[in-house]
């Protein structure tokens, strides 16, 4: 008796994995793109403008090098509109993958961006170690080493995913990767430069950035700050401001907003899928968003 022995061609493998093809293909062409190496400048520059800048306010430079990751997100949103935009040419009838496997492999392919925007973070966070930290507080109440927490450093990771699924929700809600472009970098621009407004007690839960230490009134403007502990971060009374105020940064409640980023994350790629996805990932986003808004609501100062 003989046996055939049955050679499989060359790129076999690749032909069963389309999927895993798509994503990669996909990651190393929202890598090529220039959006999100803009977004890294754009953040590299207001950096260097919130440290070298007189502070207008005690915490200005802390706050300002958290909101400067609106700069990468939005880089990220923009380069996933474009890659969820390819999904809306003429495809030949017999594509080896459906359009709702086509838009998840895009998706995935966005995997590499968050991880760019990881080894940015972590590359920032060591500078900031090395340099000595920043400036927070007024004097009695002020450091100058302040650093970042671990929740906060992972916030601009989680954003980077949200960013992703944003971008192609939009591409997808508008159906042209240009207007989505657009809608994404309105929606950083209010996130980022301008988040103070959204920064309120209850708006603040719903951000996609959220801009620590809180703001706690503690005593009137005519009290003498020496007699407040002197291991208190304060804020003195000011324009806007008439009163002394305590600077807080909760840890826990920058872990539960990360833990909300992904529920919003989930809820955006239900939008940007089509078919069978989209159910689980609404039921799942929704239950995850929901659970982490009253966990925040629980330990906010």
């Amino acid at each position: 008796m003989s046996t055939t022995t049955t050679t499989r061609p060359r790129g076999a493998d690749t032909a069963h994995r389309p999927f895993t093809t798509l994503a990669r293909l996909e990651g190393r062409r929202m890598l090529r793109h220039p959006a999100p190496w803009i977004g890294i400048l754009l953040w590299l520059a207001a950096n260097y403008a919130a440290l070298a800048s007189a502070p207008s306010w005690s915490s200005a430079q802390y706050q300002g090098l958290q909101s400067s990751a609106a700069f990468l997100a939005a880089g990220v949103s923009i380069a996933a509109a474009y890659a969820a935009g390819r999904d809306r040419l003429r495809l030949a009838e017999d594509a080896p993958m459906r359009a709702e496997d086509r838009a998840a492999a895009r998706l995935v392919g966005g995997l590499g961006l968050v991880a760019l925007v990881a080894v940015v973070v972590a590359v920032g966070a060591l500078w900031l170690r090395w340099t000595g930290g920043v400036a927070m507080g007024a004097e009695p109440g002020r450091t100058l080493h302040a650093h970042f927490t671990l929740p906060e450093l992972l916030h601009p990771v989680a954003l980077a995913a949200f960013a992703v699924a944003a971008g192609a929700a939009a591409a997808r809600l508008l159906r042209h990767p240009l207007a989505g472009s657009i809608a994404v970098s309105v929606l950083w621009f209010v996130a980022g430069p301008a988040y103070w407004t959204l920064n309120g007690p209850v708006l603040r839960l719903f951000a996609p950035l959220m801009v620590q230490p809180y703001n706690i009134e503690v005593a009137p403007a005519a009290t003498d700050p020496l007699t407040l502990p002197s291991t208190w971060l304060l804020e003195g009374p000011g324009p806007f401001q008439p009163y002394w105020a305590r600077l807080v940064i909760v840890p826990e409640l920058g872990a539960w907003h990360d833990l909300y980023l992904v529920a919003v994350t989930l809820l955006a790629a239900a939008v940007a899928l089509p078919g069978r996805y989209r159910r689980p990932l609404l039921a799942a986003g929704a239950v995850l968003a929901v659970v982490t808004v009253l966990l925040q609501a629980r330990v906010s100062p």
